[in-house]
C-alpha cells in the first residue's frame, strides 16, 4: 500500500453540505438483494481531491447501505490523500493501492458484503456520467469498468481529459 499522507480529516453530519436531489443522482447502487459479484453501484466525485469528496460518500453510503468501515482507492486516481477519516464520531479507515483498478472504490460495510463502486470521473458530462451510472447497476456483473466507462462516453460528449484517458490505458493494458 502506498500512502500519500498521513492526513486525518474528521467531519460530522451538520458539517456537510445540504443534500438534494441532484447531490443523490451521483451515487447508484444495485439494491442489496440483487447484488452479486462485480460493480455494486456507480459514484460521481465532483472532484479528484479524496479529502473533500470521501465525507459525502461516507454520509450517503451510511444512509442508504450501513456504516461503511474502509474504502480502498487507486493512489494515481485521486489528491489530497487523508488516510482516515472520521465521521460522525466513527474512524473510516483509506487504503490507497497502487495495484488496483482506478475508476473502481471497494468500500468494506460494518454489516453486509463489500461494495465495488464504479468511479465515474469527475470530468465526465452530464450524459456521459449518467449513462455510466446507469451501466453500474444495469446488473451485468461480468463487465468491466474500462468498458463500463468508454460506453458511457459514447453517449457523452466522448472527450475526457488526458489524465482519464492515461488511466484507462493504464487499466486497458492490465486486463490484456
Amino acid at each position: 500500500m502506498a500512502l500519500a499522507s498521513t492526513q486525518v480529516v474528521k467531519i460530522s453530519s451538520s458539517d456537510l453540505p445540504d443534500r438534494t436531489a441532484t447531490d443523490r443522482a451521483r451515487l447508484t447502487l444495485v439494491p442489496i438483494a440483487l447484488r452479486h459479484g462485480g460493480i455494486n453501484g456507480g459514484w460521481w466525485p465532483r472532484s479528484r481531491d479524496a479529502a473533500a469528496e470521501l465525507p459525502a460518500l461516507i454520509s450517503e453510503l451510511s444512509t442508504r447501505t450501513g456504516r461503511v468501515r474502509r474504502i480502498a482507492l487507486q493512489v494515481d486516481a485521486f489528491g489530497s490523500i487523508p488516510r482516515q477519516l472520521s465521521a460522525d464520531g466513527r474512524k473510516v479507515h483509506v487504503g490507497w493501492f497502487r495495484h488496483m483498478n482506478p475508476l473502481t472504490a471497494i468500500l468494506t460495510m460494518a454489516d453486509q458484503d463489500d461494495l465495488i463502486l464504479l468511479v465515474v470521473p469527475p470530468e465526465a458530462s452530464q450524459a456521459a456520467a449518467a449513462e455510466m451510472l446507469r451501466l453500474a447497476v444495469a446488473g451485468r456483473p461480468d463487465q468491466q469498468p474500462a468498458a463500463m466507462i468508454a460506453a458511457g462516453l459514447a453517449v457523452g460528449d466522448g472527450q475526457l481529459t488526458n489524465s482519464v484517458m492515461a488511466m484507462n490505458w493504464q487499466v486497458a493494458a492490465a486486463q490484456t
